[in-house]
């Protein structure tokens, strides 16, 4: 934009005004490492809770708050959710329970109480703005802690490098695409204060139709010529935000890589991707069902309990298919290897009748 004021020895000078951003366009790698903690949440949050019990899975209390509505304003799925959020950004997760029973996941909190043989102390535990004035013992919480050294390296160093890097192209961009123009006019030591402004806000309206409309006509006075000078020489080479793509591109391939995430899951492709979700399933996500589910028991389940096998169980992608392994239960159970409860458990359901715990044997398998 042009800016008019007078110098010293009445003739006019023009400035021009850019806009420029001095902050680091760092968003492109947030946004692959949203792309990749927002799938492993969703895809966890899609799992179900089970309290196995004597072979039987119970619909309580604990089976209610951790399904369904785990407190007053969140549903299971935006518990889940947030919880994985915390986990994966911060590298671990505080979940409380208040007076009247719900669960509810700490925005923030300081843990600096940690000790060998006692048990260690949250402090200024907050949620959604309320900070709680009481600590929270170890054995009050469930607390999930995820160390991945690679993603923390990731999100600490590299994120000004990838944003400089945008930044560059950008602002290349912009430059190869920009409009350029000279306006000279025939400036006279006699011209008033009045021409003056008169004719700066000429010029602002020169500048505003160029900008802002697809076909602009501008009548120009006697003493004034606008040029206009496109960026057409072929020696120039301009930048396409195609490079900005593969840039993103190979943001996402680094976080799929430290979080464990097929590449191909994180980008739109048309190819069969069951076996590589199959992959993911049964690797990534099965580990954080552990580590999840491990604290739950700790905490939920008591020693006695747990010995007598109460189990907090989490069901979710990894669930074998029982119609894919048709054949192989098949074979296991007319072999006399395992028996129907077994194989009913290995499935994640309840234990049928004490009929079912006996050992089954075709003749295929006798003896002759």
């Amino acid at each position: 934009m042009f800016s008019f004021k007078k110098v010293k020895g009445g003739y006019p000078d023009f400035d021009f005004i850019a806009d420029d951003d001095a902050g680091q366009r760092a968003y492109l790698k947030r946004v692959a490492l949203d792309a990749g903690v927002n799938f492993i949440a969703r895809r966890l949050a899609q799992a179900t809770f089970k309290h196995k019990k004597n072979g039987k899975f119970l619909q309580d209390e604990v089976w209610y708050k951790l399904n369904a509505c785990p407190n007053q304003n969140q549903t299971k799925t935006q518990f889940w959710e947030k919880a994985m959020h915390e986990l994966l950004y911060e590298g671990e997760c505080l979940i409380i329970s208040t007076d009247t029973g719900d669960l509810l996941v700490a925005d923030s909190f300081v843990h600096n109480d940690r000790y060998a043989v006692y048990e260690d102390k949250f402090k200024g535990v907050s949620v959604n703005g309320y900070t709680f004035q009481r600590d929270f013992a170890m054995s009050d919480v469930i607390y999930l802690n995820y160390q991945n050294p690679r993603l923390s390296a990731y999100t600490d160093s590299l994120f000004q490098d990838y944003g400089a890097m945008l930044g560059r192209m950008i602002s290349a961009n912009m430059r190869n695409h920009q409009i350029r123009s000279t306006l000279s006019m025939d400036a006279m030591d006699s011209m008033k204060e009045e021409q003056r402004n008169a004719l700066q806000k000429y010029i602002d309206k020169i500048f505003q139709a160029f900008s802002k409309k697809d076909v602009a006509i501008v009548p120009v006075l006697r003493g004034m010529e606008y040029n206009e000078l496109t960026n057409s020489s072929n020696t120039t080479k301009n930048q396409s935000f195609t490079d900005i793509s593969d840039l993103r591109k190979d943001a996402i391939k680094t976080v799929a890589d430290i979080l464990g995430i097929p590449e191909v899951l994180l980008t739109e492709t048309t190819s069969d991707v069951s076996n590589t979700e199959s992959f993911f399933d049964n690797g990534t996500l099965s580990y954080f069902y552990g580590l999840i589910s491990d604290e739950l028991n700790a905490k939920l389940v008591s020693s006695y309990a747990y010995r007598k096998g109460e189990r907090i169980e989490i069901v979710g992608r990894n669930a074998p298919d029982m119609f894919r392994l048709a054949d192989t239960i098949d074979k296991l159970v007319s072999s006399g290897t395992v028996t129907r409860n077994e194989i009913r458990e290995r499935l994640g359901l309840e234990k049928g009748g004490s009929e079912l715990d006996e050992f089954y044997i075709t003749k295929n398998y006798e003896r002759g």
